[in-house]
């Protein structure tokens, strides 16, 4: 009974704020501001709203610059790491995500009024353009991009192996790498379930990693250092 009560606040939340949000971001100056306002707001509702505690461990104060552009590379347990990692990452984050989501109404309209990747899965070349969209934003707009190099929501917890996207993003624009461990949210929603429940959920910031420290020809080593890394965040 509380899952579908939960699965109620969560329609009427998203059909209410996700037009607030689309609107907002056209607004000249604050447009970014008043954007996420309104979906951290999304955000509390419907986690605490569904009885979700999120609870947030960054590192020392001075560690990271949350105004400058970085890639978070985050695991992928279930739906809402997203929720959950916004409430916690202080910076205006934008998200690499599948293209499916882009054609949502209201909600799609509302990630892509935001400046949030599409990710085309099923086509490699349109992937890697993406990214390189993505690329070019973080440059210019000095925006930060959160991956999911897992590809998709891990189907029992455990951190799969890391695809290359992300990593070529971070090499291509010598952003700063942070990883990010995602704990509790699959006992929140698991992937092949439709129903929220209760719970406690953890986000761990990590030790920022320099992308430029390795480049293009230590890739793997990279992808293995921050895969450790984010290993290590999990437990």
């Amino acid at each position: 009974m509380r899952s579908f009560f939960n699965g109620i606040l969560i329609i009427i939340s998203t059909l209410i704020i996700a037009p607030v949000c689309t609107l907002s971001a056209f607004v000249p100056v604050y447009g970014e501001r008043l954007f996420f306002f309104w979906a951290r707001l999304w955000c509390l509702i419907i986690t605490a709203g569904c009885g979700v505690k999120v609870r947030g461990e960054l590192p020392p104060s001075g560690t990271i610059d949350w105004k400058k552009p970085h890639v978070y590379i985050s695991n992928h347990q279930s739906h809402y790491d997203v929720p959950s990692i916004m409430r916690v990452v202080p910076s205006d984050i934008r998200f690499l995500t599948k293209k499916e989501l882009s054609h949502v109404p209201i909600f799609g309209w509302a990630l892509r009024a935001a400046g949030f990747i599409f990710v085309d899965r099923k086509r490699r070349t349109d992937a890697f353009r993406s990214i390189e969209t993505a690329a070019a934003d973080l440059v210019k707009k000095g925006h930060s991009i959160v991956v999911f190099p897992e590809g998709t929501r891990s189907p029992d917890g455990r951190l799969q192996a890391f695809k290359k996207g992300g990593f070529h993003l971070a090499i291509m624009t010598n952003a700063v790498i942070v990883p990010i461990g995602v704990t509790g949210t699959i006992n929140v929603q698991s992937k092949n379930s439709c129903g929220v429940k209760p719970g406690n959920v953890v986000v761990r910031v990590g030790t920022p990693i320099l992308a430029s420290a390795y480049g293009k020809e230590r890739i793997a080593e990279l992808i293995a250092d921050v895969h450790d890394a984010v290993q290590k965040l999990i437990g």
